[in-house]
């Protein structure tokens, strides 16, 4: 295994270290500035610490003799190390220590990063750790650009230069946090639809369960008196809900194991009467069910139009509009205003199939309820 010594630019990733001139006394535990050694308003000094895992002996560590231990183990391997000079050259007109203040992003931005990696599948990882750095890296590059009166001197201080060169970070920056969230959510619905459907089941009534107790342990309070200013009805009214969604959506299975779930909780205490309209739930979630078995058997139908074509999507239970070429910006204002969004999956712009979506699509594409109606 190759030798890696302790630098400023590791040190604070590294979990086990060796002492290069005394091998034979086994493994430390490396903490990064794990002793104070001053503390004022302006500035806080640190030493690391290593602790030796055979008799708990404890050393200090300054900075200028990290190069006398090797790394025996990281706290994770992914890093941005190569970064490390573009970090510090980005800070070095905008702080008096420009070293510290990359360090400081650089290991921010490796935290999320291994933070990110954690949540995807390995055959995610590679191409998103590769964009990830190219944007850290178009971050740096930009904030290096960026001056501060305080490091230069204020004469002849270029102001709208530097006002500009903020502005481009800070658009950079909510880009960078944009296409962030965008390709996460991206991947979490790839793993998502990967999951067995019994596995989605099972997880999805362990979430309806905990939101039914959760509001039935308040019931149960107001019926006792323990909890006081609550209004119960709400609160019922809150388990309705949540209930009537899957009943809408035809999950029979999920509707019925709700019902049993409250009929043992009102063992206990008085949850919700038999009266309630929520014990019908099963009798809706079955009609329509069957609704939807009757549209999945219907076959697909097409409408023409100059420049597309409609789809009436019955085993998706959608309308669907596909353009012939990317529509028009103000095309696509007018779909997203009508309710429409883009499915990667079809290729087109789609909404729940329903009398409303009909007339949805007259207002965006030339076509008649009539033609829609009696395809």
């Amino acid at each position: 295994m190759e030798q890696i010594l302790l630098s400023k630019k590791n040190c604070h990733r590294a979990s086990r270290v060796v002492n290069v001139e005394n091998q034979e006394e086994g493994e430390w535990l490396f903490s990064w500035r794990g002793k104070k050694l001053s503390d004022n308003l302006m500035h806080c000094d640190y030493a690391h610490t290593a602790i030796r895992i055979s008799d708990n002996e404890e050393v200090i560590i300054n900075d200028k003799d990290l190069g006398c231990w090797s790394v025996a183990e990281w706290k994770y391997e992914v890093n941005l190390e190569e970064l490390w000079k573009c970090a510090c050259d980005a800070f070095y007109a905008t702080s008096f220590s420009p070293e510290e203040r990359g360090a400081y992003y650089i290991r921010m931005y490796e935290e999320e990063l291994n933070d990110d990696i954690k949540k995807m599948p390995e055959e995610e990882r590679t191409r998103y750790i590769s964009k990830y750095k190219e944007w850290v890296r178009t971050l740096f590059d930009k904030h290096s650009r960026i001056m501060s009166a305080m490091i230069t001197g204020p004469a002849r201080f270029p102001t709208r230069r530097n006002e500009k060169m903020n502005n481009y970070y800070e658009n950079a920056v909510s880009e960078f946090r944009a296409w962030r969230e965008k390709v996460l959510k991206a991947i979490a619905r790839r793993i998502e639809d990967a999951k067995p459907e019994e596995q989605k089941a099972d997880e999805e009534w362990t979430r309806l369960k905990r939101s039914i107790y959760s509001s039935a342990s308040t019931i149960k309070g107001i019926n006792d008196g323990t909890e006081r200013g609550y209004n119960k009805a709400l609160f019922v009214s809150s388990i309705y809900g949540k209930v009537e969604t899957y009943a809408k959506r035809g999950d029979v299975t999920i509707v019925e194991k709700a019902i049993a779930y409250v009929r043992e909780l009102n063992k206990q205490s008085s949850t919700i009467t038999e009266r309630h309209k929520f014990f019908k739930l099963a009798e809706m979630a079955k009609a329509v069910c069957e609704a939807q078995e009757v549209r999945s058997n219907k076959e697909d139908t097409e409408i023409l139009f100059d420049g597309g074509r409609v789809i009436k999507n019955y085993s998706e239970d959608r309308v669907q509009i596909v353009f012939d070429t990317k529509p028009q910006p103000d095309v696509i204002s007018n779909l997203k205003h009508n309710g429409f969004r883009w499915s990667p999956r079809f290729s087109a712009w789609q909404r729940q199939l329903t009398n409303n979506a009909y007339y949805a699509v007259t207002r965006v594409i030339p076509v008649t309820i009539e033609q829609l109606k009696g395809a």
